[in-house]
């Protein structure tokens, strides 16, 4: 009788640890968590959970399937970036409160490009836009309080409602962190040899399509920018067009604009563009050819023929503009 009482008490001391230790697990530990990750409408929740690299705790598991929670949690994106329990965690895919908004800069957007799509997310105004900007201290040259250049194009993940200021901040902030001004802005020399370095990395990106050919449209302009050449780039002019138009006409070459580079010897006044890190980095480090000249081969690749004479340039254009691609 004394041993079945022992083993009844060890029962119940068994149950009540194990109790103890579930409620320690769900309720009361802490998991640190640091992912930015989505959660796709229809995706298996055990394979989320694996993407988090949480799925081996097998207090998780018990919870997860006790719950019945998984047919709640709600897609979209996370970012995690603290210590919770697994309740906590739960709880906050259940709600959807860290559930993110998707946002990429594509190269080459302008700052009104930028502008128009974060307006057209609902993620602020425009007169928010632009008092932001205003009241913005920024480490690097804004001339006029132009930030052309600097809005990193980059996938950015933002919490829903989150304020214009932390938005535009995050953006600005990406291109300190590929570009930090210790590096590049020491002096203010090296602030205004960088901003030049900039406007022409805006120039590459409009130009380029492949990025292996980012250095070697670099060395173009600096060739012809030492030899006194004017610039003749097509996307500067069409900056001016709000690159709306598809095609340059000699007609719009004869604009009459500081950032019309067929008048104008030099750079234009400012970037006409963000460009993406390749770019920069092309105008940092250009080929070294003794190019002046190039066109688009004509054979669908986007890619260019180059050339070291005005002669050279037109007559491959003369024998390959009308070939069939």
């Amino acid at each position: 009788m004394k041993t079945i009482k022992i083993f009844l008490f060890s029962i119940v001391i068994i149950f009540f640890l194990g109790i103890s230790t579930y409620y320690y697990e769900i309720y009361i530990k802490k998991i640190d968590i640091k992912k930015e990750i989505e959660f796709e409408k229809g995706e298996n929740v055990g394979e989320f959970l694996n993407k988090i690299e949480i799925d081996k705790n097998i207090f998780l598991k018990i919870y997860f399937r006790a719950s019945g929670i998984s047919n709640e949690i709600k897609a979209g994106y996370y970012k995690l970036d603290k210590e919770y329990t697994i309740s906590e965690f739960f709880n906050l895919l259940k709600e959807g409160r860290s559930e993110m908004v998707r946002v990429t800069i594509p190269e080459g957007f302008t700052v009104e490009q930028i502008k128009a799509f974060l307006i057209s997310k609902e993620m602020m105004t425009e007169s928010e836009f632009q008092n932001i900007l205003k009241d913005t201290k920024f480490p690097y040259i804004t001339p006029n309080n132009n930030f052309e250049g600097y809005f990193f194009p980059e996938t950015y993940y933002f919490a829903v409602g989150s304020s214009p200021k932390v938005i535009i901040k995050t953006i600005l902030g990406e291109f300190l962190k590929q570009f930090p001004v210790e590096k590049y802005g020491k002096t203010e020399k090296d602030k205004l040899d960088f901003y030049k370095k900039l406007i022409l990395a805006s120039i590459i990106e409009r130009e380029a399509v492949v990025d292996i050919e980012k250095p070697i449209i670099a060395s173009v302009f600096y060739n012809r920018i030492k030899k006194g050449m004017r610039l003749e780039s097509d996307a500067t002019v069409n900056y001016i067009f709000g690159y709306e138009k598809r095609r340059i006409y000699y007609k719009d070459l004869k604009r009459e604009s500081p950032y019309n580079t067929y008048r104008n010897h030099g750079l234009p006044p400012t970037p006409i563009g963000s460009p993406g890190s390749v770019a920069i980095k092309a105008s940092l480090n250009p080929a070294s050819t003794g190019y002046y000249f190039f066109v688009a081969t004509y054979d669908g690749t986007n890619t260019h023929h180059f050339t070291k004479t005005y002669r050279e340039h037109v007559n491959y254009q003369k024998r390959n503009k009308n070939k069939p691609k």
